[in-house]
């Protein structure tokens, strides 16, 4: 694949999921970072990190369900369950189907991704920002990780940007709360 298409996939991604913090609604940070999902799932792809790649794909299915909660009720915890296992799921074929080999570094490596989906899952239970933007603080640190070792400069910088963001957010708006 192209380096250079992939990082760009990842700067588009940056921009929306950086913003999306400065939302003032739960349903507005949500939005943004649905379109971020897109194209980080494309950046993954594109960079060879399948497990950042299904666990995006899983996470737009995530990010549709939580804008519609109202009818389909993804809140409850049957869908925590339900998506708990889909990142799990991502997580074993990772190392059968796709073959990654089951190092002690890749399981604890490939981890990370799975922890921040099962925090942004969580986030998004949430009608408060203030819990929505705490969850995100974990799930961005363990993608910040997951990305500096797969070297996905766009992911790293987003996540960068992402974590001042929120920070910055958590000071303006939260302490409002």
């Amino acid at each position: 694949m192209n380096p250079i298409l992939a990082q760009a996939a990842g700067f588009v991604a940056m921009f929306f999921n950086i913003f999306s913090y400065q939302k003032k609604s739960a349903r507005g940070i949500i939005a943004f970072q649905f379109i971020g999902t897109v194209f980080f799932a494309l950046n993954y792809l594109m960079l060879g990190a399948y497990i950042g790649a299904m666990l995006n794909l899983v996470g737009m299915i995530r990010g549709i369900m939580f804008l519609k909660k109202d009818t389909t009720r993804v809140d409850r915890m049957g869908w925590v369950i339900v998506f708990g296992i889909a990142y799990i799921g991502a997580y074993i074929l990772n190392f059968t189907v796709l073959g990654k080999a089951p190092t002690v570094f890749n399981l604890a490596t490939e981890i990370l991704p799975v922890i921040a989906m099962f925090a942004t899952h969580l986030a998004y239970r949430y009608e408060s920002p203030k819990i929505l933007r705490r969850f995100c603080l974990i799930a961005s640190v363990s993608w910040l990780i997951f990305n500096v070792i797969n070297i996905a400069l766009g992911a790293i910088l987003c996540e960068v940007f992402g974590l001042v963001s929120n920070i910055i957010a958590m000071v303006r708006l939260d302490k409002k709360e």
